[in-house]
């Protein structure tokens, strides 16, 4: 019996350091991914240290959002979130409707990172209108992110977009619980879908 306790907390202690090990893993392809293209613009940009000042609020937001997991209970107000991640992009070339008064069951960093990704991805898709929702579905939160650019199984610019950043971006909502998915939209374009249960 004292064996059999011991051998569950060793599995629960190495399934522990799995969780973390790929946390760090994404951590660094997230910053590898997100802040190479704004170090890229400071290079031009005219105020360098504006975009490096950017960079830098981008490295510790994803370090934050690297921590989070299922332990992490918090929720995020979706509107600041949004404007937290379209302020990160900078110039969003694409109109963005939002109908999001509520939170999400996500910690901030988490999801401020995810919509970063998903409104990058809607503009190198080629998208003029991103439409957010979020709603409560029985005990379930969805929040959807719709744009009338590329659709997801199109190639060029949609693939262009959607790559590394939006496989991290579904393992992160997986470590909180939930599942992140992408569709065709309704009419065209593409549609992710992020359910997380209350």
């Amino acid at each position: 019996m004292k064996y059999r306790r011991i051998a569950e907390e060793l599995a629960e202690h190495v399934a522990r350091l799995a969780r973390r090990t790929e946390a760090l893993e994404d951590a660094s392809a997230m910053v590898a991914h997100d802040v190479k293209s704004i170090l890229r613009s400071a290079i031009d940009a005219d105020e360098p240290r504006e975009a490096m000042q950017r960079a830098l609020d981008l490295v510790d937001s994803i370090l934050d959002a690297a921590r989070a997991d299922q332990a992490d209970r918090s929720h995020a107000p979706v509107a600041d979130c949004l404007r937290q991640a379209a302020a990160d992009l900078d110039h969003l070339p694409a109109e963005v409707v939002a109908n999001v008064t509520s939170d999400f069951p996500l910690p901030p960093a988490a999801l401020r990172l995810i919509l970063r990704n998903l409104l990058g991805n809607a503009v190198a898709a080629g998208a003029q209108r991103i439409h957010i929702q979020a709603r409560r579905v029985g005990d379930r939160s969805v929040l959807t992110v719709e744009n009338d650019g590329a659709a997801p199984g199109a190639t060029g610019r949609y693939a262009t977009g959607a790559q590394l950043g939006l496989a991290l971006c579904r393992r992160l909502v997986a470590r909180c619980g939930g599942a992140l998915e992408l569709k065709p939209g309704l009419a065209n374009g593409a549609r992710v879908e992020i359910v997380l249960s209350q």
